[in-house]
């Protein structure tokens, strides 16, 4: 169970970082390109801060970083009376990027930043693709409900009292969760949520933010 623990702590962290970098590639695609303060705002107006715990100073970080690596292009831009601005465009490889994070976010489990992003960008994906990697979320908590009976049916005699307590909330919290993403799966099995390969997704309209009001 000690181990378990370190392997949440590792990725709050990181999961940030890539849930930061998952919301900007997708605001940018989905708008056919931003500039930055749009992207920031489009993000305050999602409440993102909360959500996925991002700070505006990450947001513009991110979108540096990601033209570094080739996901999204510059273009300068001149304003009408003020500075010179920066158009983000995404790149082929930002778009695969940006879809590989929502599939990692949905089958990735103790990390709520990243699956709050993901599901986000949930229309991202086809439907079979969502419910593959949704599916495998939860025969990953599944199987982490069988490992944590085991330790609660044979315990460590020497393990403090509050890894014991801890023992119980990530098995509560794990079965909340693993009765949701069966939610999730079945409403999308049902047809929940106009995904990329459907009439009207992302691809064919004009302005895709709107379509996700």
């Amino acid at each position: 169970m000690g181990e378990l623990a370190i392997e949440t702590r590792g990725l709050s962290g990181g999961g940030r970082l890539s849930a930061t970098k998952l919301l900007v590639l997708g605001i940018v695609h989905l708008s056919g390109g931003a500039h930055g303060y749009q992207v920031r705002s489009e993000l305050q107006s999602w409440g993102a801060e909360s959500w996925a715990k991002i700070k505006p100073g990450s947001i513009y970080h991110a979108l540096k970083k990601a033209a570094t690596d080739g996901l999204l292009t510059e273009h300068a831009e001149l304003g009408n009376s003020g500075p010179e601005r920066v158009l983000y465009r995404a790149t082929a490889r930002g778009r695969d990027e940006m879809v590989e994070l929502v599939r990692d976010g949905l089958r990735r489990t103790h990390d709520p930043d990243m699956l709050n992003a993901s599901i986000a960008m949930l229309p991202m994906l086809t439907r079979t693709d969502a419910i593959t990697q949704v599916n495998e979320r939860v025969a990953r908590l599944e199987a982490e409900l069988v490992v944590q009976a085991k330790w609660r049916e044979q315990p460590n005699r020497d393990a403090p009292e509050h890894v014991r307590d801890q023992t119980e909330l990530w098995a509560g919290q794990a079965r909340t969760e693993l009765e949701w993403a069966k939610s999730l799966s079945k409403r999308l099995s049902e047809g929940a949520y106009t995904m990329a390969d459907d009439p009207g997704s992302w691809r064919a309209v004009p302005d895709h933010l709107k379509m996700r009001a």
